[in-house]
């Protein structure tokens, strides 16, 4: 999964965060594994850049397949990545020309339209001259039509409605690191404070990840961190701690505790 997350930060104490007019802000730029739940890169810049520049310098693996919303809609970045062996499911924009090369056998529940593709419009031509795939396709909770871009032409249509309605898990981690994190305000106002406060972020996120994995705990990752946090200071074993059956009580008295990132 390949999406960023937008922080909105006070103009007059982060001016450098250049956004848009009257405001500053910054941006996470993210590729989630969804299997294992955890980020596996992330770029920091201020909230004006756009997402699909941001992802051409991210280390993407051949032969993997990425899933991304429309704010990536890059041609040229399509054709790179099908010369990779990289596959990638995207959403379609209205205003996207194209001529249809074969149409396929819409099967499956919600599947309106398979259908294989060239781009026609003269840029698109020139920057991806590859086959792709189009799906029209029927969301059932909401009855709205999505259109998908894909060079997959392997996956059923239905597989790739699939691929594409886990993106969902990128917002929860986009939104579990903002509640449990501590990166909504910041102990410094200068950029390389920013960055360093979410970078502490990510690697207690990862952290957090790898501890709950490796032990049996059936706990939930703000369980843990709510553990960790009561008994930062104290002396124990981590996975012994994990695996009591109730959660710790912080001690009333904390004023001499060092204070861990979580709320």
């Amino acid at each position: 999964m390949i999406d960023s997350t937008t922080i909105n930060l006070c103009k007059q104490q982060f001016n450098w965060a250049t956004f848009r007019s009257g405001k500053a802000g910054i941006k996470i730029h993210t590729v989630y594994d969804p299997n294992n739940k955890v980020p596996t890169f992330f770029s920091i810049t201020t909230a004006s850049k756009h997402d699909k520049k941001a992802a051409e310098k991210m280390p993407l693996l051949d032969g993997a397949t990425y899933v991304f919303d429309r704010a990536y809609n890059d041609y040229a970045w399509y054709y790179s990545m099908s010369l990779r062996d990289i596959s990638f499911v995207g959403r379609m924009k209205s205003t996207t020309r194209f001529e249809v090369a074969e149409v396929l056998k819409a099967s499956g529940k919600g599947v309106l339209k398979d259908e294989l593709i060239h781009l026609s419009s003269t840029k698109a031509k020139k920057d991806c001259p590859c086959i792709l795939r189009h799906i029209r396709f029927l969301r059932e909770e909401d009855g709205k039509e999505l259109s998908f871009i894909t060079n997959d032409l392997k996956r059923t249509a239905v597989e790739i409605a699939d691929l594409y309605k886990q993106r969902w898990q990128i917002e929860l981690f986009f939104k579990w690191i903002k509640q449990n994190l501590k990166i909504k305000r910041f102990l410094g106002t200068n950029e390389n404070a920013v960055r360093t406060q979410i970078i502490i972020a990510m690697i207690s996120y990862l952290l957090l990840k790898l501890v709950n994995k490796k032990s049996a705990s059936k706990l939930s990752l703000h369980q843990v961190a709510i553990l960790v946090a009561a008994n930062l200071m104290s002396p124990r074993n981590i996975f012994d701690l994990l695996l009591q059956k109730e959660l710790q009580k912080p001690p009333e008295n904390r004023s001499n505790q060092l204070t861990f990132g979580f709320g």
